[in-house]
């Protein structure tokens, strides 16, 4: 999760995959046309793991001119919706995700980029099945129990949110990114001062990042240490940024809106 301009945490249409036996009538027509094109001879696998090593935006050419030649690359439409979520592009990498679904609807990878991509773009109620069934499949990667945890948490189901954290903390105890969402979960009870335990905790781990003092910062000022908060704010982001952020927090706070503000301006991390 991060902090930017408005304080847009955790940060914000397609439907869900149909099954197999339920595909629509435009999903096989989709399917039959993605396996009409799959002869279409891909880049060598030399050239996709040298890609890999690239920019984002070149390695973002690269997937989608392979992507556009050939629809039914599910390699291609992994890393397409991979690389447009880390370019802020969570409604197309869902998008991209979803259309490959049709043609290979048990995919456990392409379920995560589609999971993730919603969840990144704030839709994560809608992103619940496909990551829930990730899960199921991957009991030991404590990313998947973390983003499915952000899914719960806009969904507005706060118990089963945590339950993902934990059993995501279990996986990686201690694990910065994990204890940051964990935190904000008990920011939006209303609980800073718990979320301000969990987010030194998180701080305090070799692998924090600028999003944990963002998110720090935030839950300092939600109890009322705006000094504090702008100065560790700083760090990170402008000066201007860091009063803006100041005066929105502010804002918030004087109109009663308090969490469920920030709860409006989530996506994810």
């Amino acid at each position: 999760m991060r902090v930017v301009s408005k304080l847009s945490l955790l940060a914000a249409s397609a439907a869900l995959a149909a099954c197999a036996t339920s595909r629509t009538v435009e999903e096989q027509a989709l399917a039959q046309d993605l396996t009409e094109r799959a002869s279409i001879v891909p880049a060598s696998q030399s050239e996709r793991e040298a890609i890999r090593s690239q920019d984002l935006l070149t390695q973002a050419a690269f997937w989608a001119e392979a992507h556009e030649l050939n629809p039914a690359d599910r390699e291609a439409a992994i890393e397409l919706s991979r690389v447009l979520r880390r370019i802020g592009q969570a409604q197309r990498a869902a998008t991209v995700a979803r259309q490959a679904m049709a043609l290979y609807p048990d995919d456990i990878d392409l379920h995560y980029a589609y999971g993730t991509a919603l969840t990144e773009g704030g839709r994560g109620a809608t992103a619940i099945e496909s990551l829930s069934r990730v899960a199921a499949a991957r009991s030991n990667d404590w990313q998947v129990f973390n983003i499915l945890g952000v899914a719960y948490e806009q969904a507005g189901m706060r118990t089963q949110s945590r339950e993902q954290y934990r059993r995501a903390l279990t996986l990686a105890p201690g694990e910065s990114a994990i204890l940051s969402n964990l935190a904000l979960s008990f920011a939006f009870d209303g609980d800073a001062e718990q979320a301000e335990r969990l987010l030194r905790e998180a701080m305090a781990r070799p692998n924090a990042d600028a999003t944990v003092r963002q998110n720090l910062a935030l839950v300092i000022a939600l109890q009322g240490r705006f000094d504090e908060a702008e100065a560790m704010a700083r760090v990170d982001v402008s000066p201007q940024t860091a009063e803006a952020n100041m005066g929105y927090v502010r804002a918030m706070l004087t109109t009663g809106r308090r969490w469920d503000a920030i709860r409006d301006d989530s996506g994810a991390r």
